[in-house]
């Protein structure tokens, strides 16, 4: 049997176009199963019906360039080439003009300019160019091309090396569009205190940003083996809401951390109210946010980091007190000092614990004296522990008090978000080496992509500005209370 699919259509000057398509079905073929249209017919209709649609408006567009508002004549039309444009049905390759400027309106000056340029300037659709986007930010690119080519009817020069191209190029306007909006819309960045009602300990007024840093493969250009990614992810404070949106950077300077952050924070609803807290494992380059951010702003180590530094002290202190026997050895006492540790950095109490850490150091170092060697592994632990507790003391809270209360008191969040955007994608069997500047492009693509606004942060275009000239305020009036003053 043949099917004919009939298209039929009129132009915006009235004129009709007719296009038929025939597709044969064989009845002898129905028994192994082909019923219906298969994915090949599929594409073979949604390729013819691009074809017709995409030239008939090629025409129509290159028929209204041609049309002289002021003479009300035609241009002329210099030469002919070709064009190809592709779209997520196919590539199509249409006629394209080089368009005369108007003899009559323009007599002495002579030019040329091919009408089809403004159309489609990247030579793919917004629509192509944000779908290889997304697969090639979810999939490596070898593996995002063979499927676009297995849904789509695209041809097979559509390599990964044009998907890399389009999803780097699509970073690329991410930026810009960062940029646009940083410069257009500024957070406000002045420090201002609640101004809402102060409710002690009300997980709803925090907002949250739990931030931590991610090692990628770098590639030969490269100076070193790795380069450090920053990976965020901003949301309010009570545990149980909603997480909030990635945001991710490979520049981690002061300025691109702190743009970053306040615009995460504003999707959030941040509007210069309310707490902001910035959760962290203690690495020197988070220690630059909490400045950069509008202050109040507190800065709170994660105590998952705490908690996994103290846990190799605690398992050896418990296996050499069940080997010995709790009575006869001496380090049932250390067993006991190192969960009173843990119990006093919990509840916030930094003194204390430093306290008992060099005193835990000092009786570590006479046990290894007398040849015991469990206190020789347990200084080598306590020794780090000890700095790491000195260079954050002043960010190590009662976190007692602040999980009693509902709110968030580790990075659980970012090192999800550094699973999701960076290991998932770049090192989990992953074989590719990165560029910085390939791996920052890619990673804005991927994090629009989770977050849900790829398609509403290229579509941003910054508010337009009334023209004002250099010397405009020569001619303005001086308001009296200013001449006075």
């Amino acid at each position: 049997m043949q099917w004919k699919i009939i298209l039929e259509g009129t132009d915006e000057f009235g004129s009709a176009h007719r296009s038929e398509l025939t597709i044969d079905k064989d009845l002898t073929r129905l028994s192994a199963g082909e019923i219906g249209f298969s994915v090949e017919d599929g594409k073979a209709i949604m390729a013819h019906l691009q074809q017709t649609v995409v030239k008939q408006q090629c025409e129509a567009y290159v028929l209204m360039s041609r049309f002289c508002m002021n003479c009300e004549n035609f241009r002329r039309i210099k030469d002919y080439s070709k064009r190809k444009i592709r779209t997520v049905f196919g590539c199509v390759e249409v006629k394209s003009p080089r368009i005369m400027n108007c003899r009559h309106c323009l007599p002495h000056f002579c030019d040329a300019w091919t009408v089809l340029r403004d159309v489609c300037p990247d030579q793919a659709t917004p629509e192509l160019m944000e779908r290889s986007a997304r697969l090639g930010s979810l999939l490596p690119y070898r593996k995002a091309a063979e499927v676009m080519a297995e849904f789509l009817p695209i041809k097979p020069t559509e390599s990964f090396v044009t998907l890399r191209h389009r999803t780097l190029k699509l970073g690329e306007r991410l930026d810009e569009r960062a940029r646009e909006r940083a410069w257009f819309e500024p957070p406000s960045t002045a420090e201002r205190r609640q101004m809402e009602l102060n409710l002690p300990n009300d997980p709803e007024r925090e907002f949250v940003v739990s931030i931590d840093t991610a090692h990628v493969r770098a590639s030969r250009a490269e100076a070193g083996r790795n380069f450090e990614i920053v990976v965020a992810r901003c949301g309010r404070g009570g545990r149980g809401s909603r997480p909030g949106c990635y945001f991710t950077t490979a520049d981690t300077s002061k300025c691109e951390l702190q743009s970053r952050t306040l615009q995460a924070l504003q999707s959030e609803g941040y509007a210069g109210r309310g707490q902001v807290t910035v959760l962290s494992d203690g690495a020197e380059i988070m220690k630059r946010l909490p400045k950069a951010l509008p202050q109040p702003t507190a800065h709170i180590i994660d105590w998952f980091h705490i908690a996994m530094k103290i846990q190799p002290l605690q398992q050896i202190a418990d296996h050499v007190v069940r080997w010995r026997g709790e009575g006869s050895s001496e380090m049932a006492e250390v067993d006991a000092d190192v969960r009173s540790l843990k119990w006093k950095l919990w509840h916030g109490q930094t003194d204390r614990a430093l306290q008992q850490l060099e005193t835990m150091t000092s009786e570590f170092a006479k046990l290894r004296e007398g040849g015991n060697l469990s206190a020789t592994r347990l200084l080598h632990l306590a020794y780090p522990l000890l700095t790491y507790v000195r260079l954050n003391k002043g960010a190590i809270v009662n976190y007692g008090a602040r999980y009693r209360s509902g709110r968030r008191v580790a990075t659980a969040l970012a090192e999800s978000a550094v699973n999701s955007l960076v290991t998932r994608r770049m090192v989990k069997r992953q074989q590719m080496h990165w560029s910085k500047r390939g791996a920052h492009l890619l990673l804005q693509v991927r994090a629009a992509v989770l977050n849900g606004d790829l398609r509403e942060r290229l579509a941003y275009e910054p508010p337009r500005q009334a023209h004002r000239s250099r010397f405009a305020w020569m001619l303005e009036p001086t308001p009296p209370l200013l001449m006075t003053a």
